[in-house]
């Protein structure tokens, strides 16, 4: 298959349009509220705001015993559009695929894409 065909007829002019081919899922991002109830606990909620583009890879993962039980925590690369707001303290929505916990944002001076480390949220 040549080049071209994966661009559907168009020039291959730049990275950034190459990168921006490849995000072909759709996710949102969701950042948490915390109402208090007055007593040292409290209450969380998500809010997940429009979509975007994104695509999902799975990065590795490790075993663990948690509880006296085996479980795993596979991490996953998302790749989003370049200036992107998200960080460790979001999560994202991923269409298809399900919820994944931000670990790390990674923020570059010159991004093509914001690169984020996640684990799936069960």
């Amino acid at each position: 298959m040549p080049f071209s065909t994966f661009l559907n007829g168009k020039l291959p002019t730049q990275l950034r349009g190459l990168q921006w081919l490849s995000l072909s899922e759709l996710a949102s991002i969701g950042t948490r509220t915390y109402v208090s109830d007055g007593g040292g606990g409290g209450t969380a909620s998500w809010s997940y705001n429009g979509s975007i583009p994104c695509r999902i890879d799975p990065a590795g993962g490790s075993e663990d015993v948690v509880a006296e039980r085996m479980t795993d925590r596979s991490i996953h690369t998302v790749l989003v559009p370049a200036g992107t707001s998200v960080d460790e303290n979001d999560r994202v929505l991923i269409s298809g695929r399900g919820t994944f916990e931000v670990i790390a944002a990674e923020q570059r001076s010159a991004e093509w894409v914001r690169a984020l480390s996640v684990v799936q949220v069960f």
